[in-house]
């Protein structure tokens, strides 16, 4: 059994895109060295959407990455940054990473929404559009610690 989390986020504007890279580039080295994380990929979808998909495994793996400073830092930002956020957790019995059309389906129907300070229509009807460049994900590996 593996713990998988997805998130997806939009940024509000692109004078926000700048100081997203930066935390999340901070966010996903971080998460590459953390305990537990198996695997993972980050998706640019149209519309300044942003997806994630992490592989752990336990649950207290995700939570010890979730604590960690470069990730806080970047959630700290993220009501100002973003108009829409969700996430969803999920166990399975396959070891391998979910397609994006699952997560997709996962986020829509079972996801939590995260506080924005201005939600998007969207946001606040929790609909949102399907992936449309599943072609830009990025894959994210553990990395080993010496």
């Amino acid at each position: 059994m593996v713990f998988i989390s997805a998130t997806r986020i939009k940024v509000r504007s692109p004078w926000y895109l700048w100081p997203f890279f930066l935390a999340n580039e901070a966010a996903a080295k971080q998460l590459c060295a953390t305990n537990g994380f198996i695997d993972g990929m980050e998706l640019i979808d149209k519309n300044l959407t942003f997806w994630t998909l992490t592989m752990w495994h336990m649950d207290v793996d995700m939570k010890t990455f979730r604590n960690s400073e470069a990730h806080k830092k970047a959630m700290q930002k993220l009501p100002l940054w973003c108009s829409e956020a969700s996430y969803v957790h999920w166990t399975q019995e396959e070891h391998q990473l979910p397609a994006w059309q699952t997560v997709y389906n996962k986020i829509t129907t079972e996801g939590k929404l995260t506080k924005v300070q201005k939600p998007s229509a969207n946001q606040l009807k929790n609909i949102f559009p399907q992936i449309k460049w599943d072609k830009t994900a990025r894959k994210l590996k553990p990395v080993s610690v010496k």
